[in-house]
């Protein structure tokens, strides 16, 4: 067996204050819209799903989801949840904010947990979840947050 798979950890800097990513990053209805989810409730406990099948998640339909279980919410700091699926060892995916002041915000995303499993059999996951977390998950966070930000002022 090959050296463990190092954790997934990309920022990114957002333009508008802490307190308006973290409404953006937890709310009930913007949550869903930058972190693609579905069922997703902002209480510690509550499990959630990412279906990368478009016609499957249009369909309210969780076969072959991941499952997400919320792990803390610590306002207006850090998002953590679990990312599994169902009879498998779970990883952890955990959103800091940072505030840099002058309505900027830091955006951290650490997924970590790799060790839990043999290298060879999770690369192409590991791969694709750090593209995904870089390319299209951390910019739609930016993206809705800069947009509810403009909306509010």
């Amino acid at each position: 067996m090959g050296e463990p798979l190092r954790d997934i950890v990309h920022s990114i800097v957002i333009e508008a204050p802490r307190t308006t990513v973290w409404d953006v990053m937890t709310g009930k209805d913007t949550a869903p819209q930058w972190l693609g989810c579905m069922n997703y409730d902002m209480r510690a406990g509550a499990t959630f799903h990412m279906q990368p099948d478009a016609g499957r998640h249009a369909a309210g339909d969780i076969t072959g989801a991941t499952w997400c279980d919320v792990e803390a919410l610590r306002k207006p700091e850090l998002f953590a949840f679990s990312w599994y699926l169902p009879g498998a060892p779970k990883t952890q995916v955990s959103i800091e904010l940072e505030d840099l002041g002058g309505d900027l915000t830091r955006a951290t995303l650490a997924h970590s947990g790799w060790d839990r499993f043999p290298p060879e059999a999770v690369q192409p996951i590991h791969t694709m979840l750090d593209g995904g977390w870089k390319s299209f998950v951390l910019p739609g966070l930016k993206k809705t947050s800069e947009t509810f930000r403009k909306a509010i002022s």
